[in-house]
């Protein structure tokens, strides 16, 4: 109970999951002349920035993948149709794909490994969330496929515990517990999966 308490008090998911999680994917610099941008699902924000991206790097490719996580699929619901409505008008039909048939991140890469068999791209940049990053990069490397970190910009603020208790929540406290554990039950689940043959 007393753990429960302090984890509620505190805001130490947030501080873990940034220094074990985020920290190595900001500002820093992302490769040169890369010929593929592999965007890991995303919402609309981080579609659009790919696709701005893309277009200042010379005859760089764009690539999403990652369709719904659902085992029963809503038609209805389709996510080709939906990037192609929003990017249609701002990034040539030649210049990106839309890989839809993944559900989780390892078929993200297994579904873009097969494609890129064809493809035979050689500088990737990975974009997904830094929280995301680290296994992302770790479920690569077990299927011995090159791919290099995005890294995003951010501001370092100081922080002000005055700050901090205006906004206090105990509920979002405990869960930001939730993607720390989250991920490094998915990094820890890759010693035992083979991929390599894959």
């Amino acid at each position: 109970m007393t753990t429960f308490f302090i984890m509620g008090l505190f805001p130490i998911g947030s501080y873990l999951e940034y220094n074990l999680l985020k920290k190595n994917f900001y500002n820093n610099k992302t490769i040169d002349n890369f010929d593929a941008l592999l965007v890991l699902g995303g919402d609309e924000r981080r579609i659009i920035y790919a696709v701005n991206l893309v277009k200042k790097q010379k005859n760089a490719k764009l690539i999403i993948v990652g369709g719904s996580p659902l085992l029963i699929k809503n038609k209805k619901n389709n996510k080709s149709i939906k990037i192609k409505r929003l990017i249609d008008n701002i990034i040539d039909n030649n210049d990106y794909y839309v890989l839809p048939n993944s559900r989780n991140t390892i078929e993200n890469m297994l579904e873009f490994k097969e494609f890129n068999k064809n493809k035979k791209f050689e500088r990737v940049v990975l974009m997904t969330s830094p929280t995301h990053m680290k296994r992302s990069l770790a479920i690569s490397k077990k299927m011995d496929l090159e791919v290099y970190p995005y890294y995003w910009k951010a501001r370092r603020s100081n922080f002000s515990f005055i700050n901090y208790y205006q906004t206090f929540s105990f509920v979002q406290n405990t869960r930001s517990f939730d993607g720390l554990i989250r991920e490094y039950l998915g990094i820890l689940s890759l010693h035992f999966v083979d991929l390599k043959n894959y």
